[in-house]
């Protein structure tokens, strides 16, 4: 064979050479796009914020305003994220509102009617967290319910049972002032709930990110018999998503009881949809396509700066549900697309890998 046979054919290297460059500017785009879809919410947090602080500067860029956002939001962003602990496994768990709602309500029945200690109130309220857990994990994994149909039937039960607890009635006399400085306190100029809301972010994102629980729950993913087969105990993972869901909803409800210094017979429901599209529209952050922790956080105070923008320019109240259920459909509308490029993506890489890997032919001498 002369050397001359083994010199790249005319007009191959160019080929060669555009090839790479169009494979250049696909990665490049698609690095673009994979920037836009992960830290695309947050962007336009902090967007929002600068408009509507140019918009209403007096009102909204205040230091005043963002405290109460934040302090007001905490409750909302811990219900969202017990919703976010059984999605992560493809479970939907519409109890953690009304979970919320009955440990409002048993706390302060507790500790103002029964004379309860604070303490044991608290450890009897975690313990009814507990129990409501463990019934959502039996109905969907001993009797086979759908998790909708589940939740939905233990909340109207807590529902039920916590307007039983106070009758009917605001519970409000004899509330110590102990109690309340849980919510109301602060630590070094700093509110207590944001403390209490940044130490269980970090906690959940640790557990789930960086713990076989999270990660397990991830690769479960509402598929339980592949799960199963890869050796993950899908019962016990189950167990603790909805366990872990109703303890956080119960934990949110001692936090509003103690900021509002009392138990109100119909609180609970309201959280509900205001903490799945925060959990929904976060699946579109930081992880595209799947649900997380900070993406929850995320999406909650994104809903929230709006909707206070748009009111402080005098929109209606209504405009608080409206947006919360454009978020819902927006936050699945985008993670579904999320999941299909996620997809599209693997199986170009495969078509990469194997186009590379193919032996070319070499000219014949």
């Amino acid at each position: 064979m002369t050397a001359a046979a083994t010199k790249t054919p005319p007009g191959r290297g160019r080929a060669v050479v555009k090839q790479s460059a169009d494979r250049s500017r696909a990665g490049a785009g698609e690095r673009a796009v994979e920037g836009v879809s992960r830290f695309g919410l947050l962007g336009m947090l902090v967007l929002v914020i600068a408009v509507f602080s140019v918009l209403t500067p007096d009102t909204y860029f205040t230091t005043t305003n963002f405290r109460l956002i934040l302090v007001n939001q905490t409750v909302t962003v811990i219900v969202a994220m017990a919703a976010t602990l059984p999605l992560l496994a493809h479970y939907l768990d519409a109890s953690v509102g009304p979970m919320l709602g009955l440990a409002q309500g048993v706390s302060i029945w507790l500790i103002a009617v029964q004379g309860v200690p604070i303490w044991l109130a608290l450890v009897a309220v975690l313990a009814v967290g507990v129990a409501v857990g463990l019934l959502n994990s039996l109905l969907v994994l001993k009797f086979g319910m759908s998790s909708i149909i589940a939740t939905l039937a233990v909340g109207s039960l807590l529902m039920g049972l916590l307007y039983m607890v106070t009758g009917g009635r605001v519970l409000y006399q004899n509330v110590p002032p102990a109690f309340t400085e849980i919510a109301r306190g602060d630590l070094g100029g700093v509110p207590l709930p944001l403390i209490y809301l940044v130490v269980l972010v970090l906690a959940l994102e640790f557990i789930v990110v960086w713990t076989p629980f999270g990660q397990r729950l991830y690769a479960m993913d509402g598929n339980l018999r592949g799960a199963a087969r890869a050796g993950i105990d899908v019962r016990s993972y189950t167990i603790r998503a909805f366990v872990g869901a109703a303890v956080l909803a119960s934990l949110a409800g001692v936090l509003l009881a103690s900021r509002i210094g009392s138990a109100q017979p119909t609180v609970g429901e309201q959280f509900l949809l205001p903490a799945f599209a925060a959990a929904f529209l976060g699946a579109a952050a930081l992880r595209p396509g799947r649900v997380n922790i900070l993406g929850t956080v995320i999406a909650a105070y994104f809903i929230t700066f709006t909707i206070a923008g748009l009111q402080h320019l005098g929109a209606a109240t209504w405009i608080e549900r409206v947006f919360n259920g454009l978020a819902v459909i927006a936050g699945v509308s985008v993670a579904a697309w999320s999941v299909r490029r996620r997809r599209q993506l693997a199986v170009r890489h495969v078509e990469r890998l194997e186009h590379d890997t193919t032996p070319k032919g070499r000219p014949t001498p």
